[in-house]
């Protein structure tokens, strides 16, 4: 809590400090910190995990889901899943499809 009894978040080694405002913004920082107290953080962990870390379908490499893997399909533009980062592979794992 600040001077002023209002939260605030700081994070350290990148140096920043967030300020939590209005009574709306507090009772939703609240809520999260709530959650996270009443949730298991190694199981969200493992979920967050499952969710992203993917597995090549061409040359079995594991890697992590990112942005700048993003496939998307030719003429529609849709996004089609994600490129494995291996150099000379074209595998992609679809959308929704996990480890």
């Amino acid at each position: 809590m600040s001077k002023r009894k209002k939260p605030y978040v700081i994070c350290s080694p990148c140096g920043v400090q967030m300020f939590i405002r209005e009574r709306a913004g507090i009772a939703a920082f609240e809520s999260l910190v709530e959650q996270g107290r009443k949730e298991n953080v190694l199981a969200r962990l493992a979920r967050l995990e499952q969710r992203y870390w993917l597995k090549c379908p061409e040359c079995g490499r594991s890697f992590w889901a990112s942005p700048e893997l993003v496939g998307t399909k030719t003429f529609s533009g849709k996004v089609s899943g994600y490129r494995c980062p291996e150099k000379n592979c074209r595998g992609v794992v679809p959308l929704g499809e996990r480890s």
